[in-house]
């Protein structure tokens, strides 16, 4: 017979301990270990969702939509200015942005974008060769014929990933095929617009496109649907009339049971009002059962919080809820979602709408200006007294400085055009400006130095004699 060794407490459970992670670990108190029931959480590959889901939500959820329509119309609600010399030359890009709706094709391509995670405009020239480059330098004057939105489900990526990694467009596709037929389309004529972005191997999983802006929402999203939706079934049953009934289940197993039943008690309740009796039989007994609302507001709102911060989407924008505390009015919030709006309008927008502006202006006029530009307009707009207030402040600004000689009439005649302070303010009135701001000589000829005096006594006087004779002598 063996004899049986005893081990100590620390050698047993040095035997039983088995590390599950690199972070904190207790053995006594079972953390880090395989006792501890939180190190078995993991983050497993999210459920994706698919194009039908996608849809449901949008069309089925207003919340859904909102989160999907309110960035994508917020970077186009203000538009951009476009400026460059030549007043004609602007009017003519004005009817061109109007004729081939570019706003409007923007936003859908913006929202689809969110919605599906991509979306592309294919600009359609006077070369119906889709597959060729585009060169942008070489398009005159009528080229551009058509501008199109469409999907990343009617549009896939076809042949290889550019590998140039001098080319603009490496790691993305060269071309595209259009899913309604076998078109394909080169990526010089293609805007493509992305949605949540994802890191690069999942982005191929992603057949090469970008995640939903609700895919990441969505549990955030259904919990603060169902609330809602939970809430509103309570009102249904917030007062529920009970009675109790002696032999009823002897009634109801009788031929006319359920007849006699539903006779009975529909006449109860015809009976029941505020200002009226209610007749029972002595052995019945009736009771008023009542659910409790109290706090519900505060349960519903930290999911319409929870649901807004995933969505990166202040609450007033989001819900139309006003902001909440003393003194809060909420425009730090809108500040802080306007200047993040701004930031994805220069990241995503600019570059994009660059391109296009240079397709659409040499369409339009047969050339590019060289100093040709646009900014897009603020987010935030001022009140009637704020832009008062702010117009007051720059003109004294102004008279400071011309009355320092440091600015001209011209320069701040341009700078009210440029700000827009007057609408109807033109070329040709700066030109005026510049003109009446010339000096003037004597004769009030505008362009020529006042011409300087002669001696009193003429030309060739006295003084003249004198000066010369005294160089003689």
């Amino acid at each position: 017979m063996t004899k049986r060794k005893v081990k100590t407490a620390d050698a047993a459970l040095a035997m039983t301990r088995q590390p599950v992670g690199d972070g904190l670990e207790n053995v006594v108190a079972g953390l880090g270990t395989d006792r501890d029931k939180r190190s078995y959480s993991v983050w497993a590959d999210p459920r994706i969702l698919t194009r039908h889901e996608l849809e449901n939500m949008y069309r089925g959820s207003w919340l859904a939509k909102k989160i999907v329509n309110a960035v994508a119309d917020d970077m186009t609600r203000e538009w951009l200015h476009v400026a460059f010399d030549g007043e004609e030359l602007g009017t003519a890009i004005e009817q061109a942005e109007k004729r081939f709706a570019l706003k409007r094709k923007i936003n859908e391509a913006l929202k689809w974008s969110r919605l599906y995670g991509g979306a592309v405009i294919i600009i359609g020239t006077r070369d119906k060769n889709l597959s060729k480059p585009l060169d942008v330098k070489s398009i005159r004057k009528g080229d551009l014929r058509y501008l199109h939105v469409v999907d990343r489900w009617r549009l896939s990526p076809a042949g290889s990933l550019n590998r140039d990694l001098e080319s603009p467009n490496f790691g993305m596709p060269d071309s595209y095929v259009l899913a309604e037929s076998t078109v394909h389309v080169h990526h010089t004529r293609v805007l493509r617009f992305n949605g949540e972005k994802l890191p690069y191997f999942a982005w191929l999983r992603n057949a090469m496109w970008d995640d939903s802006v609700l895919q990441h929402v969505m549990d955030s999203l259904m919990n603060c649907d169902t609330t809602t939706q939970a809430i509103a079934t309570m009102m249904f049953e917030s007062n529920v009339d009970v009675v109790k009934s002696e032999g009823l289940a002897d009634v109801l197993a009788r031929k006319d049971g359920e007849a006699v039943l539903t006779k009975r008690f529909q006449v109860a309740a015809l009976l029941k009002s505020f200002n009226r009796m209610l007749l029972l039989d002595g052995t019945e007994s009736y009771e008023k059962k009542q659910n409790s609302f109290a706090n519900l507001d505060k349960v519903i709102q930290q999911f319409m919080i929870d649901v807004s911060g995933a969505a990166d989407i202040p609450m007033t924008r989001l819900f139309g809820t006003s902001a909440t505390g003393m003194n809060a009015t909420g425009d730090n919030d809108v500040r802080n979602y306007y200047d993040m709006v701004s930031a994805k309008q220069e990241a995503e927008l600019r570059p994009q709408l660059e391109y296009l502006y240079e397709v659409l202006v040499r369409s339009e006029l047969g050339h590019m200006p060289e100093d040709f530009r646009f900014d897009f307009n603020p987010l935030w707009q001022l009140s009637e007294t704020e832009q008062a207030t702010v117009e007051k402040t720059r003109a004294e600004r102004d008279q400071v400085y011309l009355n320092a000689g440091v600015v001209t009439e011209a320069l701040v005649a341009r700078e009210l055009k440029e700000r827009g302070t007057y609408r109807n303010m033109t070329d040709d009135d700066i030109e005026l400006v510049e003109e009446l701001s010339k000096p003037m000589d004597e004769n009030g000829e505008v362009g020529k130095a006042p011409s300087a005096k002669p001696p009193e006594g003429g030309e060739g006087g006295d003084d003249d004699e004198q000066v010369a004779g005294v160089a003689q002598g």
